[in-house]
This record gives structure tokens, C-alpha cells and sequence, in this order.
């Protein structure tokens, strides 16, 4: 199960039609004759080449778009709306939540567009209790206090995880366009694969049933968004981030897939791995960090601990890798790490690509 990498476009239709090639995933400046005109949005796939690739918003899930005007004049910078309410149809479209809520761009005005997808939760108490925390059209977008995400604990099904991503896109200087305005969202949080490998005495049938878990986790990351982010600078990604007092913090039980030759752990063979979402944090020296428990025991992997090793640093945008072993030696278990790889450095074109970028020999 690997996560998407997305490219979507904001627009205000119900229909749209998804793009087929590159050259329409680019941004247009088709002026418009000074004639206000909708702002429409269409999807499109990435160009990025991947093994398995979701590349669309999960159907039903909520996108919030924030856009500034500029000032053809003066160049000042005000809201132009905010918190506009998108649903996603599953197959590459988003459409307003509340039917008739469509936005039409100024008639001459460029616009900064912002765009979120996360898993927010809902008002506590008063009077929108159980309404979603970002209140349509009224709350301004999160720049200095931040707005708490939260990643599932259990990332079993595929919705739980796509649950847990944490998605944001920034376009900058649009003028107004008849076509549509792609934005081109980033993932901020890590995502951790894990395949198990049987080694010496141990059968895939007898590993079948094992459970892989992600121990003592901070589960939740405020997110202040920046709109002037480089989003393909680690520095820019990481600065949105921080660990909120009184996160929640436990372990996060992940899928399990089972192989019987590590030779079939290979980048061109990704989808071997299952995935977590994770917040961006550091794993100390040490530390247990994954628990599989098969044939009736427990067994972990440690972050090493050598003098020459170093904390295991989960950075925003980037995926972790570990095939692990499993043995059965003189009536005792191992679980022995064949690698842990780190992938998708940021790029131009988008997170978690399939390049290796560095290899960790843990």
C-alpha cells in the first residue's frame, strides 16, 4: 500500500474531465480578456514513474482552499476568501462541498492560492461542537498557532492511512485563467515501510499471522503553514512542523506482508512494503522502535546504538524503508534488520519518489 503522490487542481465544477498527459498537468496563464471569470479545477497524474502509485484524494475526503489577492496597483497583499470547502470524488475531482459555492477569480488581480488536507477532528464543546475544526469560510488560514493533525493508531485498512496524510500546496502569482490551476500538494509527515523476510527455521505460513508495530510514537504535529514555503526545501517543510503539548503519543499497528526471498525487497518491487504515516520526530539511540510479535513471542528492532550511529531522524516528505528478518536459531528468535533506506529526497516534482537517495547499513 503505498501513498499517493498527488497533483490536483482547484476548480469550482461539479464534472470535471482528469488530465492525460503531462503537458496538461502544467500550470496555464491564459489571460481571461479582464472578464471575472470561474476558477474551475481539474486532477492530474503525476509524471512522476512509480511501481504503484494511488494518485488521487481518497473519495469523500475534505480539501480547504485559501487564496490571497494581490493588488495590481500596489501589489498588497489581502484574503480574498477563505477556508473555500472541497470534496473529493475519488477519480481525480474535487467539487464545493455545499452546492452553488462556486469562486470566481478578480477580473484582472492575481491570486495566492493555499490548500490543506488533513485529518483536523472536530470542535469539542460550544456551539459547533462536533462540526469540523476549520469552519468554512471563516477561519483563516493556520499561519502562527497551527491546527493539530492527527495520524490513526491502527493503519491496517487503507483508509486509516490515507486518514493519517497530511497534504498542503501553495501557487503563487496566478493570474486568472479560464483552465484550471493546479496545485501541486506535498506530503508533511514521514511514512515508515516495513516487509518481513522468513530467514533460518522460519516458514512464511508460520509468519503469516505476525504483527508488525511502530512503538511509543508522537501521533500528532501542529501544522502553521507558511505561504511563502520553499515546499522543496526540508528546512522550509520542517519549520510548518511541531509536536503540540500533550500529543498524543502510542504505538501505531501496521499492515504486515511476509516475503521468503529479500532479493524481492527491491525499489522496482516497492509494493512488497507496507506503510505508516508518521510525524516527523527523532528515535533516540537505542530505542526499540519496531515489534513484531510471531509464533507467540516478541521481538524488536533497536535503532543501533554503537558510537559511530545516530539517532534515527524521521524528516517531513521522506520514507523509511526496513526489510526485516526473522530467524529461528537453537530454539530462540532474531529479528535481524536487513536495511533501512531512506527515500524520496524533495524534489521539483514531488515527494517519495522511487529514487534511492542515501542507505543507512542498520
Amino acid at each position: 500500500m503505498n501513498k499517493y503522490l498527488i497533483t490536483i487542481t482547484v476548480v469550482a465544477l461539479a464534472l470535471l474531465t482528469a488530465c492525460s498527459s503531462d503537458d496538461a498537468c502544467q500550470p496555464v496563464t491564459t489571460e481571461t480578456g479582464g472578464q471575472p471569470t470561474e476558477i474551475r479545477l481539474a486532477s492530474c497524474l503525476d509524471a512522476a514513474t512509480r511501481s504503484y502509485t494511488h494518485s488521487n484524494i481518497v473519495n469523500g475526503d475534505t480539501v480547504y482552499v485559501w487564496t490571497d489577492i494581490i493588488n495590481a496597483a500596489t501589489q498588497e497583499v489581502s484574503e480574498y476568501f477563505k477556508a473555500w470547502t472541497l470534496r473529493a470524488n475519488g477519480v481525480g475531482g474535487l467539487s464545493p462541498l455545499t452546492a452553488g459555492n462556486g469562486k470566481l477569480f478578480p477580473a484582472t488581480n492575481h491570486l495566492n492560492f493555499y490548500a490543506l488536507c488533513g485529518n483536523f477532528g472536530v470542535v469539542a464543546e460550544g456551539s459547533r461542537a462536533g462540526e469540523p475544526m476549520i469552519e468554512p469560510e471563516v477561519m483563516a488560514l493556520p499561519t502562527t498557532s497551527g491546527i493539530r493533525h492527527t495520524v490513526l493508531s491502527d493503519q491496517r485498512s487503507s483508509d486509516a492511512y490515507y486518514k493519517s496524510d497530511l497534504l498542503y500546496a501553495v501557487v503563487s502569482d496566478q493570474a486568472p485563467i479560464s483552465d484550471a490551476v493546479s496545485l501541486y500538494f506535498k506530503h508533511m509527515l514521514s511514512r515508515i515501510e516495513v516487509v518481513l523476510a522468513a530467514g533460518n527455521g522460519v516458514t512464511t505460513s508460520e509468519l503469516s499471522t505476525a504483527t508488525v508495530e511502530l512503538l511509543n510514537l508522537n501521533r500528532q504535529v501542529a501544522f502553521s503553514a507558511n505561504k511563502d514555503a520553499d515546499l522543496t526545501s526540508q528546512t522550509d517543510l520542517a519549520s510548518m512542523l511541531s509536536i503540540p503539548m500533550n500529543a498524543q503519543q502510542s504505538n501505531i499497528l501496521m499492515a504486515t506482508n511476509v516475503i521468503d526471498n529479500t532479493s524481492l525487497a527491491t525499489p522496482a518491487a516497492s509494493t512488497v512494503y507496507t506503510d505508516a504515516i508518521v510525524v516527523p520526530q527523532t528515535i533516540a539511540k537505542g530505542t526499540a522502535f519496531i515489534k513484531v510479535s510471531y509464533m507467540g513471542r516478541d521481538t524488536y528492532y533497536r535503532v543501533p546504538n554503537g558510537s559511530g550511529d545516530s539517532p534515527l531522524v524521521l524528516e517531513s516528505g521522506k520514507q523509511y524503508r526496513f526489510c526485516l528478518i526473522a530467524n529461528r536459531i537453537g530454539g530462540t528468535f532474531e529479528l535481524t534488520p536487513v536495511s533501512v533506506e531512506e527515500w524520496g529526497a524533495n524534489t521539483t516534482t514531488g515527494l517519495w519518489l522511487d529514487d534511492l537517495t542515501s542507505t543507512s547499513p542498520y
